[in-house]
């Protein structure tokens, strides 16, 4: 299950890096923030959609602080 988790971090991660000086294509709602958050944490996003919502400079700075600064060695 570690495993699978590092994987989708890893996934996430670089689709995030890869995508947040684009264009927005799509504005997250503030109140879609956590929901949208453990859905992108347990995979239930498609990987086309996580680099779509990574576009918006907001929500990709409030997950970063939530998400990637936590991991050691990162």
């Amino acid at each position: 299950m570690a495993r699978q988790q590092e994987l989708n971090y890893r996934m996430v991660r670089t689709l995030a890096e890869a995508n947040k000086g684009k264009p927005m294509k799509r504005k997250v709602d503030t109140y879609e923030y956590e929901s949208l958050e453990e859905c992108i944490k347990s995979d239930q996003v498609p990987a086309n959609h996580i680099a779509e919502i990574f576009t918006d400079p907001d929500y990709y700075k409030w997950y970063a602080k939530r998400n990637f600064s936590t991991q050691k060695g990162v």
